[in-house]
């Protein structure tokens, strides 16, 4: 009977790796979901008409450009029908990220997967968001996405050939010959 191949020295670094973006996804989801909480109590104790209120008043009474914009931009924010769609989206987000926290913790093949293509489908509007309003906090938002995503898809390939399927049988005791 021969021994297990002794586990790589990047083996703990890929572990780690893994549950920070475990972790990552699982804190991630948490806020979204609060926040659409939120945004819907928010919506369903008639906040939204009260913050549109206080917008157009700020509008009639200020003068700098910025404060203009930030009245304009909390006036369309809060309309019944955008606090609807905000909550909707933050909470679907919060159960994705869940979902994609608990495949790569429950060792699923196609999790690193999910998140991989999850992610990929967001950086082309990363990148125009970016290229339209260059910030810093965009640009680390996106390295750092990319960064989870050439993280994961060298995780599951490096370790696709290495998992056994939940389900099959254990191999037979070797015989002696």
């Amino acid at each position: 009977m021969s021994e297990p191949a002794p586990a790589s020295k990047h083996h703990g670094a890929d572990q780690t790796g893994l549950r920070l973006i475990i972790g990552y996804k699982l804190l991630k989801g948490a806020l979204a979901i609060a926040s659409g909480i939120v945004i819907g109590g928010a919506l369903a104790f008639g906040f939204g008409p009260k913050l549109q209120e206080h917008a157009a008043r700020v509008h009639e009474h200020v003068t700098s450009a910025w404060a203009l914009h930030a009245a304009e931009l909390i006036s369309k924010l809060t309309t019944p029908r955008w606090l609807r769609w905000s909550a909707l989206a933050l909470e679907l987000d919060g159960a994705v990220c869940w979902l994609e926290a608990w495949a790569l913790k429950e060792g699923h093949a196609w999790g690193p997967w999910l998140v991989v293509v999850i992610t990929a489908l967001f950086l082309p509007a990363e990148v125009f968001e970016l290229v339209r309003s260059p910030r810093l906090s965009r640009a680390l938002l996106l390295v750092g996405n990319m960064g989870v995503l050439v993280f994961l898809a060298w995780y599951a390939r490096r370790h696709a050939s290495r998992r056994v399927p939940r389900d099959m049988p254990p191999p037979p005791p070797a015989t002696p010959a």
